[in-house]
């Protein structure tokens, strides 16, 4: 394709990409522990028989729509769905973000904000967060919004990704009331403590089956707002966007919430008992999370520690290219089992043998910088900021390799 018939910021734009990797404790991309039950799959397939597959969907997907209605105290006309939230998110910020309209977010954060803003020709000013405070920079993002000569747009993940901060209470109040636009991504909302929001004409809540309901693979996103709001977003989103097996499984996943409930209940429980056992390993200081993971920062290289993990059949996910979470990990909370694999694998990479051996399994695993390809780094457009560890937290007695040494990498999305 000719490239001077392709726009210069999409040239210039990286894709979206995730490194496949197989592993045994796939600890990643924080996903659900707990597949959906079998019974509950098997009834999803024959609702989803009785369909006449040969015929759209139901354009408005009433069914789902009310289900969601009566699940969350909403009405009918509340309600949009999508095929995930990620296409509701872009829906929602293509009805409100115009080219050099200001987009406000915090940073690091998930990397589809910037990479949307980009895409619509948006001015994304991402805002620096302290990972070790568990909060979210509102002051900062509000001074964003108040130099701002257009309407700006913020958008918050809370619990963010990838840090596990959240908003506190009365925070979301003070966004609204600085007559900002605002997204809320409550994709990992359900393991936090803030509840669901409150109608707001400029309040747009964006939620996901994909994390506490366990669909991630059926792709299924909702999103909230006033009645009015709503009827704009719609006039951009694509119709026929879910299929009837999707809008099944999740009518089937709101009769049953218990299934969800239990899956939070052991999720929170298992965060609490992995955030503890990290922060009793030296060299290890994990950040405030109130999500289904639990990122960490480390006194060594991230890198070969990842390395190392992986050489033991665990995947974590290498946050080290974030802005401002240099020599970082992020694992998500899976089962008792895994969990706990993933605690001794690291116990023993940080142990004196670990660190012996340390750069010989960095180098097995990762190929040279010549042969390997280049992705897009996780990382807010503000410069790199280190993170900086609170005065007497702990550090390992083993050093870093000097930069000779390292092995360089960019990190895959």
């Amino acid at each position: 394709m000719r490239a001077d018939v392709i726009r210069e910021s999409i040239l210039k734009l990286k894709a979206y990409t995730l490194e496949a990797r197989d592993s045994r404790d796939k600890l990643d991309q924080n996903e659900s522990p707990f597949d959906f039950p079998s019974a509950l799959k098997e009834e999803v397939i024959r609702r989803g028989a009785a369909h006449s597959w040969n015929r759209y969907p139901d354009f408005e997907l009433v069914r789902l729509r009310k289900a969601l209605a009566l699940f969350h105290g909403l009405e009918l006309e509340n309600i949009l769905v999508g095929n995930g939230s990620n296409e509701l998110l872009l829906v929602s910020l293509a009805t409100l973000v115009a080219p050099g309209s200001r987009l406000v977010f915090p940073s690091p954060t998930f990397t589809l904000y910037e990479k949307f803003a980009t895409i619509l020709g948006a001015d994304a000013r991402p805002v620096p967060l302290d990972p070790f405070t568990g909060r979210l920079p509102i002051d900062e993002i509000l001074a964003e919004v108040e130099r701002s000569d257009t309407q700006a747009v913020i958008v918050i993940c809370s619990p963010n990704n990838p840090t596990g901060g959240s908003l506190r209470e009365g925070e979301l109040d003070r966004l609204l009331a600085s007559g900002a636009f605002v997204l809320l991504d409550r994709a990992y909302g359900e393991f936090g403590s803030t509840g669901f929001p409150p109608l707001h004409s400029r309040l747009v809540t964006l939620s996901t089956f994909s994390k506490a309901w366990g669909l991630a693979g059926l792709r299924i996103g909702w999103l909230s707002t006033t009645e009015e709001t709503c009827s704009q977003i719609r006039k951009v989103k694509l119709p026929y966007n879910l299929n009837v097996i999707s809008e099944e499984a999740a009518i089937i996943a709101l009769e049953h919430p218990e299934v969800m409930e239990a899956s939070v209940a052991h999720v929170m429980a298992e965060r609490t008992r992995v955030t503890a056992a990290l922060d009793e390993i030296e060299g290890v200081t994990p950040y405030p999370s109130e999500s289904n993971f639990v990122a960490f920062h480390l006194a060594v290289d991230a890198k070969q520690v990842f390395a190392h993990l992986v050489t033991e059949g665990v995947l974590v996910r290498d946050i080290s290219g974030y802005t401002g979470m240099n020599d970082s990990l992020r694992v998500s909370i899976g089962t008792v089992e895994e969990n706990d694999r993933f605690i001794e694998s690291l116990r023993r990479a940080l142990s004196p043998e670990g660190i012996a051996s340390r750069s010989a399994v960095f180098e097995a695993a990762v190929p040279p910088a010549s042969s390997r390809p280049t992705h897009e780094k996780e990382s807010g457009a503000v410069g790199r900021m280190p993170a900086v560890r609170p005065a007497g937290s702990r550090r390992s007695d083993a050093q870093p390799l000097p930069d000779s040494e390292k092995v360089t990498e960019e990190k895959p999305q």
